[in-house]
This record gives structure tokens, C-alpha cells and sequence, in this order.
């Protein structure tokens, strides 16, 4: 398995974040949308969040050995600084690359914060703004991603649009629990 290093410079003249490629080298179109993911992650992640977030990831291409392994339904995922993808190819004919990997990159700019925000709210907070349509499972799984969304945007709702880069501030400086209170006068159970 080869490794690929890309560094890309933005059009304001200061370079993206690293991220290297590992088992890609056969999806050449993969580079490009990495970065245009990216630049979309982090505008939106800025714009929401106030946070300028810059973090160095890897990309793992899965065999297709590892990929068997896996939920049919699951097309990505993260751990720490890597997102681990199947099928570029499939996912770029589907119409869902671009938003499952800036998906990803979301939940990597959201710990690289280290907010300690729980599951619910992170996962929602990365499909809201970046699903990936028809990926959702059927049953209990499917239902438990789509209700992860649905309670992000009643916070989201509930705080206001202009007020929560203001929030994730308070995130920062009193924890999660605290800020979702100061914000809201309810505790993440009436969320979630």
C-alpha cells in the first residue's frame, strides 16, 4: 500500500492542513474532492462555530477485504485525526464523496476542539450539515442517526443561528452540559 502526501495551498495564499492518502493511488479524482471537502467543512465549521479549525488528517482507503467487514450501509468513518472510507469510486457515482468526506472532516475539526460534546450532538451536528443522502440503515441504527440529527437542530433552533459561534464559546470555557443550560435553561436530557 503506497502512501500519497498532499499539502495544497488556499487562494488566500496560506497552505490547507496535510493530509496524506493511504491505499487511494488507483482514484486519482480523490485528491481534488479531499480538498474541495475540506474547504467546505471548514468554512461551515468556521461559520457555526467561530472556531478557525486547521488539523492535519489521514485518509485510509479500506480494501475490499476490511470493507466486508463492515455494515453495508456505513461508507465512512472517523477515528482520532483518520476518516476511514470504502469505494471512492461507488460514493463518487452515487453523488455522496464530497459530503461523506467533509462529513468526516467535521467530526475530525469538532475533536481537534475538544469540546467533550456528547455522541449525539456531534454526530447530528455533522449531518445537518453535511448528510449524505440514502445512507442511513434501516431499523434502530437508522433511527438512532436520524434522531441525532433532528435534536442537533432543535439546540441549533433553540439558540439561534447568530448566537452560536457565542455558544461554542461558552462550550469551550464551561463544558457542554453548562453552556447547553446557560443557553437554553434545559439540560441535554429535554434535547436528547
Amino acid at each position: 500500500m503506497g502512501v500519497l502526501i498532499l499539502l495544497f495551498l488556499s487562494s488566500k495564499g496560506g497552505a490547507l492542513s496535510t493530509f496524506v492518502i493511504e491505499g487511494g493511488e488507483s482514484f486519482p479524482f480523490l485528491s481534488p474532492v479531499i480538498e474541495s471537502s475540506y474547504k467546505n467543512a471548514q468554512l461551515c465549521f468556521q461559520e457555526e462555530t467561530g472556531y478557525f479549525p486547521s488539523s492535519p488528517f489521514r485518509i485510509v482507503v479500506l480494501s475490499s477485504e476490511t470493507s466486508k467487514t463492515l455494515p453495508s450501509w456505513m461508507a465512512a468513518f472517523s477515528r482520532g485525526n483518520t476518516i476511514y472510507i470504502r469505494s471512492p469510486l461507488l460514493l463518487l457515482q452515487r453523488g455522496i464523496l464530497s459530503s461523506t468526506l467533509a462529513h468526516e472532516i467535521f467530526h475530525i475539526f469538532v475533536e481537534s476542539c475538544d469540546w467533550q460534546v456528547p455522541f449525539w450532538f456531534e454526530e447530528g451536528m455533522a449531518s445537518f450539515f453535511f448528510p449524505a443522502p440514502g445512507v442511513y440503515p434501516e431499523g434502530e441504527t437508522g433511527e438512532f442517526y436520524q434522531r441525532c440529527e433532528k435534536a442537533f437542530g432543535t439546540v441549533r433552533e433553540k439558540i439561534g443561528k447568530e448566537n452560536f459561534p457565542s455558544f461554542f464559546s461558552a462550550v469551550q470555557d464551561k463544558g457542554f452540559d453548562e453552556a447547553l443550560f446557560l443557553w437554553t435553561g434545559e439540560r441535554e436530557g429535554d434535547f436528547w
